[in-house]
């Protein structure tokens, strides 16, 4: 049973522990429980953290008021959980979950499996129909991304460049890894076959296109519009690839780290504060800050695409491959240091997976829910993964993005 810390009045150390009966935290809204019973009501939110980083949860009316500095009520060594806490907190969480994914992939291989059988279905079919000719084609138009002696790529093959791998190399290291690869490495080819190599004769491709308006926007891929720019680390020429996990800020040996090093999106992208004024962008940036939800590197087209993919060479559509598809997504962009959740999962909730903004539990496949994989990751970080839609309450004020004034117009 997990264990949690409470604020306490009473306790010099300004909290205690706490073991509930039923495994959480309750959660019950003020209301007549049946005919002439009332209940107030009870609830917890996140109200500090200890120096070790442990988080104390208060009871909602109970949950304000914070002085530090040897405060009896707060307790000398505790700081307010705030709004820097709480997006260093979903960053942790995020990141581990995205390890979790990697590391596990029997949680996803249903989904991940149908697909990778769909695309190679779809391959070796175009060697026939083209006489060979898709060899030369995936050769030209993938190859570079699956061998490349740059060691940057996530999901990548080999760093082997691909002209001393030769044609039929390249071939025959796809079709093996659609079978036998690790989670970043099918979805990696998922996603290249399905924007690269598709053509409109292929029946695959209006399966291909039907969530393709739905997923993808226009000012996804405008810089002046999209909301990111290159870091000063990208600019110095001072990213590197790394195994840190996730989207942390470094090696976090709880979380442990990615086998395969790749540069991260978080390290080359910071959010562009001035980016121009636009709709669809002001009302995304808008919900990201009021939620207070984390940039990673920009809302997630890639997140579109393999979607389309999973419908279009898995038939995957709805329901619970759909969900644990999704969670592949998670792995291979989240465990990979490229998006945060958000990003991922506000493209992915166009599509019908169910999505409460900064919360975690209804998008996840029961494959992961019923694990206890997914029980030790809720425990460590109950206060994102069960409470994390409720993180309005720590935007700091932050004024809605479209009201900046250094936007261009």
């Amino acid at each position: 049973m997990p264990k949690f810390l409470l604020r306490d009045f009473d306790d010099p150390k300004g909290y205690r522990d706490h073991t509930p009966d039923m495994g959480g935290l309750p959660r019950v809204k003020p209301g007549y429980a049946s005919i002439g019973t009332w209940q107030n009501g009870e609830s917890y939110v996140p109200w500090a953290v200890t120096k070790d980083g442990r988080v104390i949860f208060a009871r909602t009316g109970e949950h304000a008021g914070f002085r530090a500095g040897g405060d009896k009520k707060s307790g000398p060594d505790l700081a307010p959980y705030d709004t820097a806490v709480s997006q260093k907190r979903r960053r942790l969480c995020e990141s581990a979950l995205g390890v979790i994914v990697l590391d596990w992939p029997h949680f996803t291989k249903d989904a991940v499996k149908k697909v990778s059988a769909g695309v190679g279905f779809y391959l070796k079919r175009q060697l026939f129909e083209t006489n060979g000719a898709i060899k030369q084609k995936l050769f030209d138009d993938l190859g570079h991304y699956f061998y490349t002696d740059n060691k940057t790529g996530f999901g990548r093959i080999s760093t082997a460049k691909k002209s001393t791998v030769g044609v039929q190399g390249v071939w025959d290291g796809i079709i093996n890894a659609l079978g036998n690869g690790p989670i970043e490495q099918q979805l990696s080819i998922h996603d290249g076959v399905g924007r690269k190599m598709l053509a409109g004769t292929d029946s695959e491709k209006g399966e291909y296109d039907v969530w393709a308006r739905v997923v993808r926007e226009k000012w996804f891929d405008d810089k002046d519009i999209r909301g990111r720019v290159d870091s000063p680390a990208k600019k110095a020429g001072l990213v590197k690839a790394t195994n840190a996990p996730g989207i942390a800020p470094g090696p976090v040996r709880s979380i442990g780290q990615v086998t395969q090093a790749r540069t991260r999106g978080v390290d080359e992208f910071t959010r562009d504060l001035t980016r121009q004024h636009h709709v669809k962008a002001d009302a995304y940036y808008d919900d990201v800050d009021a939620r207070n939800l984390l940039f990673g590197a920009g809302i997630s087209g890639t997140t579109g695409t393999l979607l389309q993919a999973a419908r279009a060479f898995g038939q995957i559509a709805s329901g619970e491959l759909l969900k644990q598809y999704t969670l592949a997504i998670v792995g291979y962009l989240i465990g990979g240091g490229m998006h945060s959740y958000h990003e991922t999962m506000e493209i992915a909730s166009r599509v019908g997976v169910p999505y409460n903004p900064g919360g975690f539990l209804p998008s996840l496949p029961n494959s992961f829910f019923y694990s206890p994989q997914f029980a030790g990751w809720r425990d460590a970080y109950y206060d994102i993964v069960v409470l994390g839609a409720t993180h309005w309450r720590y935007n700091g004020g932050a004024l809605p993005s479209h009201l900046n004034k250094n936007l261009r117009t």
